[in-house]
C-alpha cells in the first residue's frame, strides 16, 4: 500500500479497497493543517489526481485541528473512469455521458464500441475522431453520439387557386388591429372555360433509419380530390387535375375548390326592370330606384347610387355611390320608402343619408352618414384613416367591437347615438330566454304538483295521468337546461363589451351619447380626438 508521513503523524494511505484513508496518530506537537495545506501534501506524495471528498476533508481538518485523539478517516478514492449511453425512446437519438477517472483506468473507445454494440446502435453515429475527442476531454454530458435520420413526409395533393384576384378580397389589418374591409368591392368574373384551380399529385416520402438500424417509413401522403358538387366549375376534358368554370359567373373560393356563382348584369333597377330576385351575385351597372326592391343569394354591386329601396343579400352589398333614403321620418310610409339595407357580409358605400342599414359583419362609409340607423355585428367605419372625411351626423350607430368616424355629431348640437360592445340583437334575445326560463320553470312546479298528488293518491290516476306527467316533466327539464345554455352563450356575447372601442379620429361635437355595455356617457362640449373604452366596467376616454 503507498503511505505518506506528516511530521506531526498525519499519515495518507490507500487501502486494498482503493479507498483514500487519512491516519492520525496523536503527538505532542502538531502544525495546524486547513484544506489547502492537505491538498498541497496530497499533491508531494502524487495522490492528488484521486477523488477527494470535500466534506470528508472538512471533517478531516476539523478533527485534526481540535482532538488528540488518533482517528483514521476515509477521505476519498481511486476511481476508473465511467460512462453511460441513453437510447431515446423513439430510438432516433443517443447521448453519452462521461465521468472522468480519479487515478483510475479511463475510459476507452473499445469501451463505448462495445457498449454501442450491446445496445444495437448501428446508425448514425459520430465519427470515431469525435469519439476520440471526447475522450481526451475526459467527461462530457449528455453529448450526442448517435442520431437517426427521420422520415420525410411527402407533399399531399395541392390545390393553387388560378384566380389570384379570389384572395385579394381578404381584409388587410392594420397597424393597429383593424381588419380593413374597404378594398372587397370589385366584382370578379369568369367566363366559361376559364381555369381556377389546379391540382397537383401528392409526391413520395423518402423513408427514415433510427440509430438500430431500423427503416422508418413516411406516413401516406393525401391523394385529396376536389371538392365534391363545385357548382359552376368542370373539370377540363384533357386534364382532371385542371378545374375550369362551366358558366359566366363570380369565382367563390372554397377548402378544395372553387365554385362559380351565376352572376346577372343589368344597366339599372327601376320601373322598366321590375324588381330583382337571383339565386346568385347581382351587378348593377347603375341607380337602383326609389320604391325597389333588390335580393341576391350572394352578393350585390352597384355601380351608381340607391335611392329608397331596399337591397338584402346573402353575401356581400357594395355601392359605389351614395344611398339616400326618405327624410319624412313622420310618414307612414316611413320604414319602406326611407330605405333599406341588410345583408349577411359587409356593407360598402360612398355616402349614406336617411338609410336603414343592417350588415352580418362590417359597415363601411366612404364620406359620411347623415340621420342613418347603422347596426354592424363587428365594426362601423366611416371615413378613411387619417382622413377628415368621414362624419356620423345624428341617427345611431351601433356595432359590437368598433365604431369609429373622423368626426361625431354637429355644432348645432344634433342627437347622435354611437354603441359599441353590445350585440345589438342580444339583449332582445335574451329577454325572450328569460320569459322562456321562467315559463317552464312555472310549469314545472305545477307539474311536480300533479305529480306528488297522484303518487299520495293512486286510485285518480286514470288513463296513465302519472306517466304523462313525468315525461312532460322531462321534456320541461330538458328545455330549461337547453335555454339555459343559450342564455350562458348570449352572456358570454355580452361580455365582449370590455374589448369594444368608440374611436374619434378629429371631432367629438355635442349631443353626441356614447353607450358602451351597459355604460353611457354623453357629450357636454366639444372635443378633439377621443377614444373611449370601458375600464373596471366604466367607460374611460381619452386621446
Amino acid at each position: 500500500m503507498d503511505e505518506t508521513t506528516h511530521k506531526d503523524a498525519l499519515t495518507f494511505r490507500l487501502n486494498e479497497n482503493n479507498k483514500l484513508l487519512a491516519v492520525f496518530e496523536p503527538e505532542v506537537y502538531k502544525v495546524a493543517l486547513d484544506a489547502a495545506a492537505i491538498k498541497e501534501m496530497l499533491v508531494q506524495q502524487n495522490l492528488s489526481d484521486l477523488f477527494l471528498d470535500e466534506k470528508a476533508l472538512s471533517r478531516l481538518v476539523q478533527m485534526y485541528n481540535n482532538t488528540n485523539a488518533g482517528f483514521v478517516l476515509e477521505i476519498g478514492e481511486r476511481r476508473d473512469g465511467e460512462f453511460t449511453i441513453t437510447v431515446a425512446k423513439d430510438k432516433m437519438s443517443a447521448w453519452l455521458t462521461l465521468t472522468p477517472a480519479y487515478g483510475g483506468a479511463p475510459v476507452t473507445f473499445e469501451q463505448i464500441r462495445q457498449s454501442l454494440k450491446e445496445k444495437g446502435i448501428v446508425s448514425g453515429l459520430i465519427t470515431s475522431a469525435e469519439i476520440e475527442a471526447v475522450l481526451k476531454e475526459g467527461h462530457a454530458t449528455d453529448y450526442l453520439i448517435a442520431q437517426g435520420m427521420p422520415p420525410v413526409p411527402g407533399l399531399d395533393a395541392q390545390f393553387h387557386s388560378l384566380v389570384p384576384e379570389m384572395q385579394e378580397r381578404r381584409p388587410q389589418i392594420n397597424e393597429h388591429g383593424i381588419a380593413d374591409y374597404r378594398n372587397l368591392g370589385n366584382l370578379i368574373l369568369v367566363k366559361q372555360g376559364d381555369p381556377l384551380m389546379r391540382r397537383t399529385l401528392p409526391t413520395e416520402g423518402k423513408k427514415g433509419k433510427n440509430i438500430l438500424g431500423q427503416i422508418l417509413t413516411p406516413k401516406p401522403s393525401q391523394n385529396t380530390p376536389f371538392a365534391s358538387d363545385l357548382k359552376g366549375a368542370t373539370f377540363d376534358p384533357d386534364d382532371c387535375d385542371l378545374l375550369v368554370s362551366s358558366i359566366i359567373g363570380q369565382p367563390l373560393l372554397i377548402p378544395n375548390g372553387v365554385m362559380v356563382s351565376p352572376t346577372i348584369t343589368v344597366p339599372k333597377v327601376d320601373i322598366s326592370t321590375g324588381n330583382l330576385s337571383f339565386d346568385g351575385t347581382i351587378n348593377i351597372l347603375g341607380d337602383v330606384m326609389e320604391g325597389m326592391k333588390v335580393y341576391a343569394l350572394n352578393d350585390i354591386f352597384i355601380g351608381g347610387t340607391v335611392e329608397a329601396a331596399e337591397l338584402e343579400a346573402g353575401g356581400n352589398i357594395s355601392i359605389k355611390g351614395g344611398v339616400i333614403g326618405n327624410s319624412d321620418t313622420n310618414s307612414s310610409l316611413a320604414a319602406s320608402a326611407g330605405g333599406k339595407i341588410s345583408c349577411k357580409g359587409s356593407v360598402s358605400v360612398r355616402f349614406a343619408k336617411y338609410f336603414n342599414i343592417v350588415a352580418g359583419t362590417n359597415i363601411v362609409i366612404e364620406e359620411y352618414s347623415m340621420n342613418n340607423q347603422l347596426t354592424a355585428m363587428n365594426q362601423i367605419l366611416v371615413g378613411k384613416p387619417g382622413g377628415k372625411k368621414g362624419l356620423i351626423i345624428g341617427g345611431t350607430a351601433r356595432a359590437m367591437m368598433l365604431v369609429q368616424a373622423a368626426s361625431v355629431g354637429s355644432d348645432v348640437g344634433i342627437k347622435t347615438y354611437i354603441q359599441a360592445g353590445l350585440n345589438p340583437h342580444t339583449q332582445e334575445q335574451l329577454n325572450a330566454i328569460d320569459r322562456e326560463i321562467e315559463t317552464n320553470g312555472k310549469n314545472q312546479d305545477d307539474i311536480k304538483k300533479i305529480i306528488t298528488f297522484i303518487e299520495n293518491n293512486p286510485e285518480k290516476d286514470k288513463n296513465g295521468l302519472l306517466n304523462k306527467a313525468r315525461r312532460t316533466l322531462d321534456k320541461l327539464t330538458t328545455e330549461i337546461a337547453q335555454h339555459q345554455a343559450i342564455r350562458e352563450s348570449l352572456l358570454a356575447e355580452i361580455s365582449f363589451a370590455e374589448y369594444a372601442k368608440v374611436v374619434v379620429d378629429h371631432t367629438l361635437c355635442t349631443g353626441v351619447e356614447v353607450r358602451i355595455g351597459d355604460q353611457i356617457w354623453k357629450a357636454k362640449e366639444e372635443r378633439g380626438k377621443t377614444v373611449f373604452r370601458l375600464i373596471d366596467k366604466k367607460i374611460s376616454y381619452g386621446s
